[in-house]
C-alpha cells in the first residue's frame, strides 16, 4: 500500500496536479461568464469540460518533464523522472492516457471543445519538444494555452466566446507571460548549460526582469476593468486587490533585482495569487 501511495504521489507531482485544479476552476469561471449561477455546476457539459482540461494539463506537464530531463537534472533534480521515482516509459504512458481521456471527454461536450483540446495537445507538445528553445515565442505559447481555459469554459456552455471570458483571458495571459519570463530567469543557468537560450539569455536578465514586471503590471491595471462585468463589485475588488498587491510587489522586485532568487520567489508568490484571482473571476 505504501508503494502505491508513493507511486500515485509521483504521478501527481509529474502532472503538477495543483496547476490542473487551478485550470479547472478557470473553466468554471469561464462558464459563469455565460450563466452566472451555481446551477451551471450541475451541467454535464461543464463537468466534462472541467475533466478534459484537467487531463490535458496533466498530459502536457508530464510531456514537459519527458522532454526536460537534461534541464531538470540541473534546475529541478527532485522532479519524478530525474529523481528515479518514475521511469520515462511510465511517464510516456501516463502522457498518452491522460491526453486520450482529455480528447474523449471534450468530444462529449461539443465540436468546438474537441478542436480546442486537440490544438492544445498538438501545440503544447510542440512547445515541449521544440518551441521552448525559441525564447519569447515559447513564453507566448505557454501563456496562451494556460489562459485559454477561461474562453474554453464559455465555449463548453454557449459554444462561443463571451466578452467577460475574453477579458479574463487577457488578464491571465499578461500575468502568465510575466510569470513565464520570470521562470526563464530562474532556470537560466540550467537552460544555457544544455544549449537552450530563452528570453533572459537573449536580452539579459535585467531587461527580462523589466519586461516580466511590465506584463504583470499591465495585468494588474486590466484587472480593475473586470469589476464592470460582475454584480458583486465590492467582493470582486477585495479579492482582486489581494492578487494585485502580490503581483505589484513581485513586478517591482523583478524590475529592480531580477536575480534567480527573486524569480523563484516570484514563481511561488504568484501561484496562490492567481488562484485568488480565479476565485474572483467566478463571482456573478
Amino acid at each position: 500500500m505504501d508503494d502505491l501511495i508513493r507511486k500515485l504521489s509521483s504521478y501527481a507531482k509529474l502532472s503538477r496536479i495543483d496547476h490542473g485544479v487551478m485550470a479547472s476552476l478557470a473553466v468554471v469561471a469561464g462558464a459563469f461568464s455565460v450563466e452566472n449561477t451555481l446551477q451551471s455546476i450541475s451541467n454535464s457539459s461543464l463537468l466534462l469540460a472541467v475533466t478534459s482540461v484537467l487531463f490535458v494539463e496533466m498530459s502536457l506537464f508530464a510531456s514537459n518533464d519527458i522532454f526536460n530531463i537534461k534541464e531538470d537534472k540541473i534546475n529541478n533534480p527532485t522532479r519524478p523522472i530525474v529523481a528515479g521515482e518514475l521511469s520515462t516509459r511510465e511517464a510516456v504512458a501516463f502522457t498518452f492516457i491522460t491526453g486520450l481521456i482529455a480528447v474523449l471527454t471534450s468530444a462529449m461536450v461539443n465540436t468546438a471543445c474537441l478542436v480546442v483540446i486537440i490544438v492544445a495537445l498538438v501545440v503544447g507538445n510542440l512547445y515541449n519538444s521544440y518551441f521552448k528553445r525559441h525564447a519569447f515565442f515559447g513564453n507566448i505559447i505557454v501563456s496562451g494555452l494556460t489562459s485559454f481555459t477561461f474562453p474554453y469554459g464559455a465555449i463548453s456552455i454557449a459554444g462561443t466566446l463571451t466578452e467577460k471570458s475574453i477579458l479574463f483571458f487577457m488578464i491571465a495571459f499578461l500575468a502568465n507571460l510575466g510569470r513565464e519570463i520570470a521562470k526563464g530567469i530562474r532556470d537560466l543557468e540550467g537552460d544555457t548549460r544544455v544549449g537552450i537560450c530563452t528570453l533572459p539569455c537573449e536580452i539579459g536578465t535585467n531587461n527580462a526582469g523589466k519586461l516580466a514586471g511590465i506584463f504583470m503590471l499591465m495585468a494588474v491595471a486590466l484587472s480593475f476593468y473586470g469589476a464592470n462585468y460582475v454584480k458583486t463589485k465590492p467582493v470582486y475588488l477585495v479579492l482582486i486587490l489581494v492578487t494585485d498587491a502580490i503581483f505589484t510587489y513581485v513586478a517591482i522586485k523583478l524590475i529592480h533585482n531580477p536575480s534567480t532568487q527573486t524569480a523563484e520567489k516570484a514563481r511561488k508568490l504568484t501561484l496562490p495569487a492567481m488562484l485568488n484571482a480565479i476565485i474572483a473571476f467566478t463571482l456573478p
